[in-house]
């Protein structure tokens, strides 16, 4: 099978390689769709917990052409899409409903082989069913929404509350729109492309901010004492640090963007203390999958509009080079 094979730090290549067997455990599937992500560039970089040489790609979906011995609820044919967590289930962590920090999980596309390949094999545990409106592209983006579930559910979000993203990409629009349907009385989105804030103005955003140095004055106007949520979908640790500052007293501070393995911020103990900061993270998915699926279903979540370029398996190069240098890039897609 075809597959984009991440050799070693900044280095990949286009190859054939053998398609997986699936295990008693595992299905096989017949990738569709599977997007590009911010950690898989991290991978790429040698900026994550990868070992090389990997295939990456977590964000799939795709349909089953065979199952293992053990395998009771898929059979060949069937339209799904995986969370790429597979947990143990009997470690501590597990035991105590703490999944995502589960001590022997391995990570479709991190830790083995992923979707940037004609098939990928997944355990039974970690697929599920698509509904057949859904498109492949759409349901390939189920994981990204199941993390953003997972995170909105961490950040205590109250009905009425102001909430402040910085970072206009398909995360952040993903933020903002789950944001909304909690009860989020105004969503204000931070970028530095002018075309990504025009869109998310579009998709309800209440108020938009080009960041540069008018930026700050323009927020501070309109909520001088801050935001009870401010989230981060950028990833940037010097981004971060500014961030802090719009925090409402007694507010939260949602880290939600995956920053390099050992980048550093500068943040001042005293200035939490005094006010009552919450600084929460969110780590992939805990059990959320399904629940990003039934709102993709339901239409509640729209995700088609933020695919903005799709690229064969043979052009993976042309879809790194979108990731790199297009700044108004949304959700970049490989179809294998």
């Amino acid at each position: 099978m075809k597959a984009c094979l991440f050799e070693a730090k900044e280095k990949y290549v286009i190859c054939d390689i053998e398609k997986p067997v699936p295990q008693k455990d595992e299905v096989l599937i017949r990738v569709k769709a599977v997007g590009i992500c911010g950690t898989d560039i991290h991978i790429l970089k040698g900026e994550y917990f990868s070992d090389f040489p990997l295939i990456a790609g977590h964000e799939f979906s795709g349909e089953v052409v065979e199952v293992g011995e053990e395998v009771t609820q898929f059979q060949p044919g069937d339209r799904v899409t995986a969370d790429p967590n597979i947990f143990c289930d009997k470690c501590y962590f597990c035991k105590i409903n703490k999944n995502n920090h589960c001590l022997d999980s391995h990570v479709v596309g991190v830790t083995q082989n992923g979707a940037f390949a004609e098939y990928v094999a997944v355990s039974e545990k970690g697929i599920f069913s698509i509904p057949d409106h859904l498109s492949y592209s759409e349901a390939a983006l189920a994981e990204p929404l199941a993390c953003v579930v997972y995170g909105i559910r961490r950040s205590g979000i109250k009905p009425g509350e102001k909430v402040l993203i910085f970072g206009a990409g398909a995360i952040g629009l993903l933020l903002m729109s789950l944001l909304k349907m909690n009860g989020a009385s105004q969503v204000v989105m931070v970028d530095i492309s002018q075309k990504k804030l025009d869109f998310a103005k579009k998709m309800g955003a209440s108020e938009v901010i080009l960041n540069n140095e008018d930026g700050e004055k323009k927020l501070k106007a309109i909520a001088p004492f801050g935001f009870e949520l401010v989230a981060d979908a950028t990833g940037s640790p010097r981004v971060m640090e500014r961030e802090l500052q719009f925090v409402e007293p007694d507010g939260t501070f949602l880290v939600f963007g995956v920053a390099p393995i050992g980048a550093m911020m500068k943040v001042e103990p005293y200035d939490i203390f005094r006010r009552d900061i919450r600084i929460i993270g969110s780590y992939a998915v805990k059990k959320t999958m399904q629940y990003s699926i039934n709102l993709l279903a339901s239409g509640k979540i729209q995700v088609k509009n933020l695919i903005s370029s799709t690229h064969p398996l043979e052009d993976f190069e042309k879809g790194i080079l979108d990731f790199y240098h297009d700044p108004d890039h949304m959700k970049i897609q490989i179809i294998p």
